[in-house]
């Protein structure tokens, strides 16, 4: 069996980079698409519209729930 995931690890690294706690959980293609989106969204809210720090603020709660599903789903209790 593999070694189970920390969900307080995979949260901590998620709160700060948006899907890199997915990520760690084990699914990288899931992980790598939400922090692209998360990175893409502050660039534009940046330089573009501002609106979108807003619905960065959604992708990055979605990317939570998302880092709490895989982490049961990785250690074999969901």
């Amino acid at each position: 069996m593999a070694e189970e995931k920390s969900m307080a690890i995979a949260l901590i690294i998620s709160i700060i980079f948006t899907g890199i706690g997915i990520l760690y959980a084990g699914d990288a293609v899931k992980g790598v698409t939400i922090f692209a989106i998360s990175v893409l969204l502050n660039i534009l809210a940046m330089f573009v519209n501002p609106f979108l720090s807003f619905i960065n603020i959604i992708v990055w709660i979605a990317g939570l729930y998302l880092t709490y599903k895989q982490v049961k789903i990785a250690n074999g209790t969901a």
